[in-house]
């Protein structure tokens, strides 16, 4: 199927101004003067780290600094951020930062020259950046060198984390927001396709993963990476190895389950889409494992409701795991747009060879405690290992008033190629 182009979803000022208040409230509940807001590296998925481009709706990569009740300024890592803010002007498609407020050099002592220059260096700041936002920044994502020029350049200045209220706030997803969200759902669906349609004996996982990333551009997302493996047993999780070892890619067979985690984003706003594919005839204890992971994800969405705590969801979706009596490669559901709240089963990594490495620390549950609220979005990855047959289903799922909003469907069941 292919996308229309036409009328694709876009921020007004309104979305701008709604933005830019909830900064304000954000300062205003914190009891600081500005905002030091870190964005990471462009291109850095998946788990991107963006909450720049919340606050300007350009180019990601930048440091914000947020004054209490003015408009933001950008700090952006190379001159091209500028002339590409140069070119948008020409199109009328430039984002909300004014020339006047975007500066080039990304650099801790850069900051502290500027802070002073508009008369902030002994002010009190709010960060974001500076605690952990799982699964990649646990020590949190400022670099240190970055961080420590501020710090020893502003000694008279105040400095506050603020990023667990900032994703309070900006958890809650408005209607523009949820437009873009459904659009890149939209766009994961027709890459999971292109990736069942891509399936058969004899085929490599290269050719397969490469449909995946054609059907994403050529529908106007954007995706840096898709997590893959195959085989008749498959329990690692992450980049197929080809990516990051000099090795060929393996060669498709019937009776291999093909597991993806595929990453569709919009606008800045991601999707995650769950795919596990069939080839031919597979194992019993697949489709066992892919029953307990449906009902998992059936579970989680009726439990996803306005109000409920985010800990009994992940309680309901654990539950079918623990009758199958099987275990789970990586968490069963996580918040996105942004991270920060993981659940995670009672049984992970449930394998001997285990206990040959050291210190092999589970992956957390954290924020089970949390009251969601309507609008808020999550990736529902419920996954279930039956010894080593493995079933990963899933997709993107918005907190709703009576249970969750789908935004997906084709990655929720297992999906069985045909030739």
């Amino acid at each position: 199927m292919n996308l229309m182009m036409t009328g694709l979803p876009a921020y007004s000022l309104a979305e701008r101004d709604r933005r830019w208040n909830l900064a304000d409230q954000l300062m205003e509940e914190e009891q600081v003067d500005a905002l030091i807001v870190y964005g990471d590296r462009e291109g850095a998925f998946p788990a991107v780290f963006n909450p720049d481009t919340y606050f300007t709706n350009e180019r990601p990569g930048s440091i914000v600094i947020f004054p209490k009740g003015e408009e933001p300024i950008s700090v952006v890592f190379l001159a091209t951020a500028v002339e590409d803010h140069i070119q948008a002007r020409y199109t009328n498609t430039q984002g909300w930062i004014r020339p006047e407020n975007m500066y080039v050099g990304k650099m801790g002592g850069h900051i502290v020259s500027i802070l002073e220059q508009r008369g902030l260096a002994e002010s009190s700041f709010g960060v974001i950046g500076l605690e952990p936002y799982p699964p990649y920044y646990f020590d949190g994502a400022i670099p240190y060198n970055t961080w420590n020029s501020i710090q020893k350049g502003l000694p008279h200045a105040v400095f506050k984390p603020v990023g667990r209220r900032f994703f309070a706030l900006s958890a809650v997803k408005s209607q523009e927001e949820l437009d873009v969200l459904r659009r890149s759902a939209r766009i994961g669906e027709q890459m999971c396709q292109a990736m069942l349609e891509a399936t058969k004996p004899g085929v490599r996982e290269n050719e397969i993963y490469a449909a995946a990333m054609n059907a994403c551009a050529m529908h106007a997302g954007f995706t840096a990476s898709i997590l893959m493996g195959s085989g008749p047993e498959f329990v690692g999780w992450g980049l197929p190895a080809w990516t990051y070892r000099p090795e060929e890619p393996r060669i498709i067979q019937e009776g291999d389950i093909i597991l993806a985690e595929v990453f569709s984003s919009f606008g800045m706003l991601e999707t995650q889409h769950q795919p596990s594919i069939a080839v031919g005839e597979v194992h019993p204890d697949f489709e066992l494992a892919a029953a307990a992971a449906r009902q998992s994800y059936e579970n989680g969405v009726k439990e996803l409701a306005h109000g409920a705590l985010f800990g009994d969801v992940v309680k309901a979706m654990n539950k079918p795991m623990q009758e199958v009596g099987g275990w789970h490669v990586h968490p069963l559901i996580h918040s996105i747009n942004p991270f920060g709240l993981i659940g995670v089963g009672d049984e992970i990594a449930r394998l001997p060879e285990a206990k040959d490495y050291g210190n092999v620390h589970p992956i957390p549950s954290i924020g089970l405690d949390t009251e969601l609220k309507a609008g808020m979005v999550f990736a529902f990855e419920p996954n279930c290992a039956i010894g080593k047959k493995v079933i990963n289903l899933g997709g993107t799922v918005v907190v709703g008033e009576q249970g969750g909003i789908e935004l997906n469907n084709n990655s929720t069941r297992l999906m069985r190629a045909s030739w």
